[in-house]
């Protein structure tokens, strides 16, 4: 029990100073998505948007990404235990992540990380059945009141298919979770 009392002591403290910690952000960014299917090789750019709440070193945010047909075909098609293929929707999509995570800004350094559910609207305004969840790593520069960063996002289907990676990726294989990774460059307001 003693041991976290520092710990906690030092969030108090955090939380108390949140005038000095608090911000919003407003943002956009750009994500290349690569489409590999046998007749092309192509490089799409994903247009996405940012809103984000600070409040001491907690970070509430969400993102969403504007993803091609090919991406919401890939991301929809699956295979059963029998090893019968289920071909997925061929539509745009806006894929929303809704995070919650730890942001800290060592001027003009900022450094992110957040963990969250998401969900696939699909063109037509359905909503793709199952919330899957991501986990995201950002850095960047911060200059007053605008900056920008490089984050890395990663998507799974489901809980078990992240706590997978992650144990991989405790064992040695980090290609677990950097695989699937989108980079995106990110350009922020914060007010």
């Amino acid at each position: 029990m003693k041991k976290l009392l520092v710990p906690l002591a030092v969030i108090l403290f955090l939380a108390l100073a949140v005038p000095s910690f608090a911000d919003w952000e407003l943002g956009m960014g750009i994500t290349p998505a690569h489409n590999t299917d046998a007749t092309t090789t192509q490089v799409d750019a994903i247009i996405n948007f940012h809103v984000a709440y600070a409040y001491s070193i907690l970070y509430f945010a969400w993102d969403a990404y504007a993803m091609p047909d090919y991406w919401v075909y890939n991301a929809t098609s699956y295979y059963d235990t029998l090893g019968n293929f289920y071909p997925g929707q061929d539509v745009p999509g806006f894929l929303n992540t809704f995070d919650v995570g730890a942001r800290i800004i060592l001027r003009p350094i900022v450094i992110y990380g957040t963990i969250g559910p998401n969900m696939l609207y699909l063109y037509g305004g359905q909503l793709y059945n199952g919330v899957g969840v991501n986990a995201r790593l950002g850095v960047g520069l911060r200059f007053g009141f605008w900056g920008v960063n490089v984050s890395g996002t990663q998507v799974f289907a489901n809980w078990s298919d992240m706590e997978g990676a992650f144990s991989e990726a405790f064992h040695g294989n980090t290609g677990a979770l950097t695989a699937g990774s989108e980079l995106s460059l990110n350009f922020v307001l914060y007010f």
